[in-house]
């Protein structure tokens, strides 16, 4: 193997490892943004989305990935899509009825 085909595998396994911690954080975003958002309507509702869709659009051009870590992505992928779906259309209201002391 050459010096050029070496540093060349050297440079694929440092973008695929900069591009799995790149899907975890987008990942992570939205995990946090969803725990915030209080409708599909909610502008962060909407970030979590493009985080979720980064994170899935970056992961099939990461070719070094284990085993163990597409495994732990891919759960994760599972939980947060899920979690999108349960975030409810319109955000539960309740009337409160106003107490005066007197």
């Amino acid at each position: 193997m050459g010096d050029r085909t070496r540093k060349l595998l050297t440079l694929r396994a440092r973008t695929d490892h900069d591009l799995l911690v790149l899907v975890n954080r987008e990942l992570d975003r939205a995990s946090a943004l969803l725990d915030v958002a209080t409708t599909r309507y909610s502008p962060l509702f909407a970030q979590a989305e493009r985080a979720f869709a980064t994170a899935m659009a970056l992961l099939p051009r990461i070719c070094g990935v284990s085993e163990d870590d597409r495994l732990r992505i891919e759960t994760k992928m599972v939980e947060l899509r899920s979690r999108l779906a349960q975030v409810p259309q319109y955000a539960n209201v309740r009337s409160y009825s106003a107490s005066v002391a007197s």
